[in-house]
């Protein structure tokens, strides 16, 4: 029988800052409320890790604890046990202990060499490391366990385009999509390399195709609006850097982006305003940080 499956995923957009906007599919640690609802037809042997591990809205702090206090306790064993070091493995990622992650990881993978999101943990961590090969080869051992894990074909194509293997990513985010179509940060990915490959028509569908999914992130309209304008497009992209700039006023990348915009659409006026707009936010930025209380005492 195969094991019923709880993790849920994030691919939450602020989080792809690596390349351009390349990201990783985040799993998000299975989650009670998961358990709950399918208790009736798990098996006992399939059933989540108890407390912090596997609850929903806690810190990742609160998780490790809770997760290493279920594996040092002795009583859970088997697939359970997988997924307690597997919760762990996230919660350690979203902190940034990459080579604590890849340790876990290994030690789940002793218990069972099978638990493919140990595999993506330790395929996450490799990649934050810019261990690219091996990060790759874990994500294509997940696929193998699992060929579901719409998580790993998206990780492992932000891996191919981190080493400009452009032409070997886009299948990865192809495959992603079709099994997933819901995550805006798939389209995202996709489109940045697309536009590594000047498909920009593609590019620009599948940025809007995000927007479509999540309607309220700047950068992705701030990223449509650069493609509109390298095809030339400068109204679609003018309105993009507006939509951009309501959404994010604070960010000078919009206005500037507009101001050019409009410079090359020959409208010097607008373009200006956009450029002293720049410089105001600009100004008042650094107002507002010299006037932050010094944490230092007066003779630091």
């Amino acid at each position: 029988m195969r094991a019923a499956r709880f993790f849920l995923w994030s691919t939450a957009l602020p989080g792809f800052a690596l390349a351009g906007f390349i990201m990783l599919a985040a799993p998000l640690p299975a989650s009670a409320s998961s358990a709950e609802r399918t208790a009736a037809t798990t098996p006992e042997a399939h059933r989540l890790p108890p407390g912090k591990c596997s609850a929903d809205d806690v810190s990742n702090e609160e998780r490790v604890a809770g997760c290493t206090a279920v594996i040092e306790s002795g009583k859970t064993t088997g697939w359970t046990l997988g997924i307690a070091y597997c919760n762990l493995g996230y919660a350690l990622t979203e902190l940034g202990e990459y080579d604590r992650v890849i340790t876990e990881s290994d030690t789940a993978l002793r218990i069972d060499d099978k638990l493919a999101c140990a595999y993506l943990n330790r395929g996450r961590a490799r990649y934050a490391k810019n261990d690219l090969d091996r990060a790759i080869a874990d994500f294509t051992q997940t696929i193998k366990l699992d060929p579901t894990f719409h998580e790993a074909y998206a990780s492992r194509g932000a891996s191919y385009h981190l080493r400009h293997e452009f032409e070997r990513a886009i299948p990865d985010y192809d495959a992603a999509i079709r099994i997933e179509p819901n995550v805006a940060g798939y389209y995202v990915d996709r489109a940045n390399t697309l536009h590594y490959l000047r498909e920009y028509p593609r590019a620009i569908a599948d940025l809007t195709r995000a927007i479509a999914l999540d309607p309220g992130v700047a950068e992705i309209y701030f990223r449509r609006g650069d493609y509109y304008s390298d095809t030339g497009d400068l109204n679609h992209a003018i309105a993009d850097f507006t939509k951009a700039i309501e959404l994010a006023p604070d960010d000078l990348r919009f206005w500037h982006a507009r101001s050019k915009a409009h410079e090359l659409n020959n409208e010097k006026d607008l373009a200006a305003a956009d450029h002293n707009e720049a410089l105001r936010h600009e100004s008042e930025r650094f107002r507002r940080l010299v006037q932050q209380p010094s944490t230092q005492t007066p003779w630091e």
